[in-house]
């Protein structure tokens, strides 16, 4: 948690609520935090966590370069002026017309897992740069992507001779070990996996140049069970990168952990309800508006979430937290230990909200998008 969002400062808010607080500062410390464990590494920043203009713009500042899954993604950083050798088009399945747009543009840099996909890139991309998505182990992550993405082991080296055969350049190999991975050795484990595939390519004449370890690094929730450091990560995957054939550049693509700890959301209590089982809090902001990934069904995840005034002598109490829509899913969490006396109009501060959250927001019952401010 960064100092801008102290209660002190909290406090002095005027805005309506609900409201995103995102820090520029929270962003490029957390870009330097990952370039001091990845030192020889390119960052390209996951654009699907959370594509607003001032996130965008604060890491293109500081140098990163963006990992992008489509032409609206893509039409942001153009914007942005934000040049094409910077850009990645990372998702391995993509319409025609994306990859048209990107190739226009001059991004030539292109993830694939199978042969129509490396096909369809070959004729409307020609001598473009490809790496081939593999699917690796993610067992233990919260979001698993291994079923819908990623070919199996075998297919790499058929891949890359007949990108090779194609005309386009075997660039390297890309792979994701889920998202909020729980396990700190599955990056390094998927390295691993990897070796025979390498010495086979080597063999053949086809030294790929980059490989791509993606992201899945977790961040700090309540309901994270024990904390994993970009450190220790870090230190595994260069261990297993030492014995390697030899040593592609490592690329990374984070999204949650680069923006997650960097905002908060302010909401007010709207109504005090007693129930049978809970003390229920409404809130102005719900899962349709604003906490989409507290929704039970979306990976279980709980945020801190705090009173933005004092607690007095009151003490706590348990409360449900609920949105403001008419939906029965609407539900932000069943356990928020917050002040007793917490009342209609009081304002609460989700925190660690910043990715996902706004990109996922919905217009269920005609509630807007909060308003979203940078500081």
């Amino acid at each position: 948690m960064v100092d801008i969002f102290s209660k002190k400062f909290l406090e002095g808010l005027e805005y309506e609520t609900p409201f995103f607080v995102f820090s520029k500062k929270a962003l490029r410390e957390r870009y330097k935090e990952f370039k001091k464990y990845f030192p020889d590494s390119s960052i390209y920043y996951a654009m699907k966590a959370d594509a607003e203009k001032g996130v965008l713009e604060t890491l293109f500042e500081v140098g990163s370069g963006f990992e992008a899954a489509s032409l609206y993604e893509l039409k942001l950083l153009k914007e942005l002026h934000v040049p094409p050798d910077r850009i990645l088009y990372g998702t391995s399945v993509k319409p025609t017309s994306h990859i048209k747009e990107f190739h226009d543009y001059g991004v030539n840099r292109f993830a694939f897992d199978s042969f129509p996909e490396l096909e369809k890139i070959a004729s409307i991309a020609p001598k473009a740069r490809v790496y081939v998505r593999v699917s690796v182990n993610d067992a233990g992550s919260i979001y698993r992507f291994s079923e819908k993405f990623g070919t199996v082991h075998e297919n790499i080296v058929p891949l890359l001779v007949r990108a090779r055969e194609l005309g386009l350049e075997h660039y390297g190999i890309s792979f994701h070990v889920g998202s909020q991975a729980s396990n700190p050795e599955a990056w390094k484990n998927a390295v691993s996996s990897l070796h025979p595939v390498l010495k086979h390519l080597h063999e053949l004449g086809l030294k790929i140049e980059i490989l791509n370890i993606g992201g899945g690094y977790p961040c700090m929730y309540a309901s994270t069970d024990e904390e994993i450091t970009l450190k220790e990560v870090a230190k595994s995957v260069a261990a297993e990168c030492k014995k390697l054939p030899y040593q592609p550049h490592l690329v990374l693509e984070p999204g949650r952990a680069m923006v997650a700890d960097s905002a908060v959301l302010v909401t007010s209590v709207i109504a005090r309800v007693e129930r049978i089982e809970h003390t229920w809090l409404f809130l102005d902001a719900g899962v349709y508006n604003g906490l989409f990934e507290s929704l039970a069904y979306q990976g279980s995840i709980r945020y801190h979430v705090t009173a933005v005034r004092p607690s007095y002598d009151a003490g706590e109490a348990t409360f449900a937290l609920a949105g403001p829509t008419g939906d029965s899913w609407d539900v932000v969490s069943r356990e928020a230990q917050l002040p007793q006396d917490i009342a209609v109009g009081d304002k609460l501060v989700f925190h660690s909200v910043g990715a996902y959250n706004l990109v996922m927001v919905g217009r269920f019952n005609g509630f807007p998008k909060p308003a979203v401010y940078f500081v």
